[in-house]
Formats: C-alpha cells, sequence, structure tokens
C-alpha cells in the first residue's frame, strides 16, 4: 500500500518523546530508521558510541513495529539517500522531519529536498523537540549583544520557562547560581555510590558482536552498560535523583582516580541519542527540590548543565556555524598528540611518552578507552587543557571528543572546544581560555598524590608539566592577553618572573613538547 507521508526519525530522536509521529498508527505514514554507512563510517568513533546509537535506534524500530507502526528500517550510503529511496518505494508525496541537528546532516536533507522534488514529494521541516529553545530564540536573544555568555541566555530561559522562579519574578532562593557552592574536592576516604547499570539484552548483544568486529574504529564494547531505551533512561533518572542529586553539587568539579563520573548523573548520552527530553530531567530535579529531597545548590547546579549550558551551546552552534569548524584564534598548529588514542602506548613501539606518567592524564583518558566518557572537569581541566597548553590545533582536538565520547556529538562538542576549551573562537562564547597549571588539578583530585611529577615544581624534570605549559602558554600569549580582564594578572605575573626563570620555564616546556609523540 503506498505511504503517502514519510517520517524520518532523525539521529537524536529515537523515542516517541522526540520523534514526530502519529499518535497511533496509520496506513498512509511509514515511520523512516536509517543507519547510514557514510555517518557511521566518518570518523574513528568509540564502539561503546556505536552500540549506543545503534541499540537505541534498533529498539525504537522494534518498539515501534509492535505497537502497530508501518516502520521502513533500513541500512543506507547516507541519510540523504535512504530518505529518497524509502519515498521513491512507497510512492510518497510528503516527507516529515526535524531540521536536523547537526550540521552535515542538515546539508544530506537540503540536498534531500532537490532530489525529493523530482519524483513530486515535499519536504517539510520542524525545529528539534530536544531542546527547551530553538535555533531562533538563540538568534533572536544573541542578535546585538556584544558578547555570548552563557549566564545571561540561562537566567533568560528560567524565566521563560519559570524554572526555579518565583511567583514574584525573581529566581528561587535569591540567587540565579551557586557555583561558590559546588566547587568542593572529593572527601578522603569517601565511599563513591554505585551507579546504576544496564545489562544488555538480545537486540544489545547482537549490536555489540556486530560492532566489535568493525575495523578502523576506537576502544571496545565489553562491559557496555547504558541505557537504550525510553524505559531504562527514565529509570536512570528516577535513580540519579533519588540517590545522587542532593550531593551532587558540591563535587561537580572533583576528580576522583578511576572514576568516571561520581555523582553526575551519566545522563547525557540518553538525553543526546533521544531517549529523554530535557524538560522532564530538569522538572524531576525541580520536583525533588520543591520536595524537600535535594538541596537547592546541587538542584540549580544540575539544571544550570541542561537548561544553561546545553541549551547555549545548541543555539551558539548553529549561531556560529559553519565557520566555527575552523576558528583558531591562538594560531596553534600542533598536531593531536597519537596518545590520546592509544593511552598505553600501544602505537609507538611501546615506549612510555612523558604524558603517561601523569596521573591526571593517562587515568581520565583511559577512562575515555574503556568507559567512552568522563564527566566534564576531566574533558574540561585536563584533556582539554592539556591540548590547549601544549598548542594542539582545536579542529583535531575536536575530532577526538566527537569521535570519542558516547554523548558528543558536533553540535554539543564543537562549541564547548573550540569556545570554551581552546578559545579557538577569540572569546566569542567564553571570556577566558579555561587553562591551568597542575595547582588547580592539585586541588581537585587526588591525582597528584604518587604521580611521577611533582605539582609543587614549576621547572625541570621532575615538575608538573601542567605548570611549566601553563607558564609557557602565558608567556607565548602575553601581548595578546596584556589588558585581557581574566588574564591581564597572570601576564603581569609572568612578567615579574626573573629572566632565568623565564628562561627555565620555556626551556622544560620545549624539552616536553620534543618528546610528546
Amino acid at each position: 500500500m503506498p505511504a503517502t507521508t514519510i517520517t524520518f526519525v532523525a539521529p537524536g530522536e529515537y523515542s516517541r518523546a522526540l520523534a514526530r509521529l502519529p499518535k497511533t498508527p496509520r496506513d498512509d505514514v511509514v515511520v523512516l530508521l536509517i543507519e547510514s554507512v557514510q555517518k557511521g563510517s566518518a570518523l574513528p568513533w568509540h564502539r561503546r558510541k556505536l552500540v549506543l546509537v545503534l541499540s537505541a535506534l534498533r529498539h525504537f524500530a522494534a518498539e515501534l513495529i509492535e505497537r502497530g507502526y508501518r516502520v521502513d528500517h533500513r541500512i543506507a550510503p547516507s541519510y540523504r539517500d535512504g530518505i529518497v529511496a524509502s519515498a521513491r518505494e512507497h510512492g510518497s508525496t510528503r516527507v516529515v522531519s526535524t531540521q536536523g541537528r547537526e550540521w552535515d546532516i542538515a546539508e544530506e536533507l537540503a540536498e534531500a529536498r532537490g532530489q525529493l522534488a523530482e519524483l513530486g514529494c515535499e519536504l517539510e521541516l520542524h525545529p528539534d523537540r530536544g531542546f527547551f529553545s530553538t535555533r531562533e530564540d538563540f538568534a533572536a536573544w544573541a542578535t546585538g549583544r556584544k558578547e555570548l555568555r552563557m549566564e545571561w541566555f540561562y537566567r533568560d530561559r528560567r524565566r521563560a520557562s519559570g524554572v526555579l522562579m518565583e511567583p514574584d519574578g525573581k529566581p528561587t532562593g535569591g540567587e540565579w547560581n551557586y557555583d561558590a557552592e559546588n566547587r568542593k574536592p572529593w572527601p578522603k576516604g569517601k565511599p563513591v555510590p554505585a551507579p546504576i547499570s544496564f545489562p544488555p539484552d538480545a537486540i544489545t548483544q547482537a549490536t555489540m558482536d556486530q560492532v566489535a568486529g568493525w575495523q578502523g574504529r576506537w576502544g571496545r564494547v565489553e562491559g557496555f552498560d547504558l541505557p537504550v531505551t525510553r524505559r531504562q533512561a527514565k529509570e536512570l533518572l528516577r535513580h540519579f535523583v533519588a540517590e545522587r542529586l542532593d550531593e551532587f553539587g558540591p563535587y561537580e568539579d572533583a576528580m576522583v582516580a578511576g572514576e568516571h563520573e561520581l555523582l553526575h548523573s551519566g545522563l547525557s548520552s540518553a538525553l543526546n541519542v533521544g531517549l529523554l527530553t530535557p524538560q522532564e530531567v530538569v522538572q524531576a530535579a525541580e520536583a525533588a527540590y520543591r520536595a524537600g529531597h535535594a538541596s537547592l545548590a546541587s538542584t540549580e547546579g544540575f539544571i544550570r548543565q541542561i537548561l544553561g549550558w546545553r541549551e547555549f551551546v545548541y543555539g551558539y552552534y548553529w549561531w556560529a556555524m559553519p565557520g566555527l569548524r575552523t576558528v583558531n584564534a591562538l594560531e596553534a598548529k600542533r598536531s593531536l598528540p597519537v596518545w590520546y588514542w592509544a593511552p598505553d602506548g600501544e602505537q609507538y613501539g611501546g615506549t612510555t611518552a612523558p604524558q603517561c606518567e601523569m596521573n591526571c592524564l593517562s587515568d581520565s583518558v583511559r577512562q575515555v578507552r574503556d568507559q567512552g566518557r568522563v564527566h566534564h572537569i576531566p574533558r574540561l581541566m585536563v584533556q582539554s587543557n592539556f591540548a590547549t597548553l601544549l598548542g594542539v590545533e582545536p579542529a583535531a582536538l575536536s575530532i577526538w571528543f566527537w569521535a570519542a565520547f558516547t554523548d558528543a556529538y558536533e553540535w554539543v562538542e564543537l562549541p564547548n572546544v573550540m569556545g570554551m576549551a581552546t578559545w579557538a573562537d577569540g572569546g566569542a562564547m567564553a571570556s577566558k581560555p579555561y587553562v591551568s597549571s597542575g595547582a588547580y588539578i592539585d586541588r581537585m583530585s587526588n591525582h597528584c598524590a604518587g604521580c611521577r611529577y611533582d605539582v609543587k615544581k614549576r621547572t625541570g624534570p621532575d615538575a608538573c608539566p601542567f605548570n611549566y605549559l601553563y607558564w609557557d602558554f602565558i608567556g607565548r600569549n602575553a601581548d595578546r592577553f596584556a589588558e585581557h580582564p581574566r588574564m591581564g594578572m597572570m601576564v603581569r605575573q609572568f612578567g615579574k618572573l626573573a629572566a632565568d626563570e623565564r628562561e627555565k620555564i620555556a626551556q622544560s616546556a620545549a624539552d616536553f613538547k620534543a618528546r610528546v609523540p
């Protein structure tokens, strides 16, 4: 039977909460889900990321079939090819889709529009329902502003949504954020609560077996335990709100060796693949606070990551694309160390690269290889910090984050890397480069204890590389940041160092960089 309408379920919409489906099955509507060969081979994706995306898609297809929907689940060379082929085979006159969350998918939809028109088929695009705000909302807010800062956008979104707001229009508790209360290191000896996990079912196991054999990918599938259905994702949300939210805030910036999440929710992978909506996640957290089950500081800190940062980077991505891919304000040219892809040194003769002996970097990169994720502070203040201080080309770092993390898609990782982590956009998104010496890592983690390098030393072969790399970065960029409101003080402090100390910093940095493969 011909299907007048095809509903394309775009990547990131793998649940009925997000996909644009008729409320009940209809004979004249086919739901289209595509496994794109082009997308699946575009980067050396982490195998766990591939398992997550494919298993979520396959579970959703099975659910829709069970509910009586007509489903066209196909493997195609690209999303464009799959959409056009489906429309041709079903004799469709209308394809319904969202706009496409990533630039490349939107481009494929634009190309498909022309080919569909030749078939007498119309492409109807709608806003993505996976966010509180649309791209147009962000553009309206951003237009005419000299600076685009998350804090101001977050406050605007709080007012618009009513989240953590009072009837008089003031923020709940009288303050917009509680960052000052959320900067504690993890207490020594404090046990880390066990995370909830989801053992693979038959669909997931079959996907794991398939992905394990794919060449040119990264990481491993063994131990995969992420939610791949909406039911599982909602269970993870309930567990976080009940067991972790109350203490989340104070320790959200803390790092502990061997712990990739601590009290973080682990919800981002499920949220970004489309198993949850941001609205229900935020509502669950706010409800816990209103019921007295979670502190305001923790609740606000968690909500800010979703209603604030996640919404902001999505809007900024579409505001700044496609140029965001190539910005490089600090003119960093170095290749990403191969060690990011091979943290045990297996790809360079088994020798030990100097950064392998840095506890913080070694632990966090191995966690990514083994788990496909670590929380936001190792990403920003260890992995990105190191690459920025080393002078790695921002686009190369971006590709690693995009490929390596189970919750990373270009719309979320690119603004974080280019705008916040590396300052590649020259401050359009963040007020300063997020770089630091080893002192920050020492304060917020247990990595420095027992490390081969001494975090108290500034220069020399035994000094923490973060120390001399940081001061070398300040020295190399002194002219650029001399008048910067947040960096100028460090430039002045560098200028007060004795000439021989500055020479030692430069030499230590040069020696280290020369040994990084």
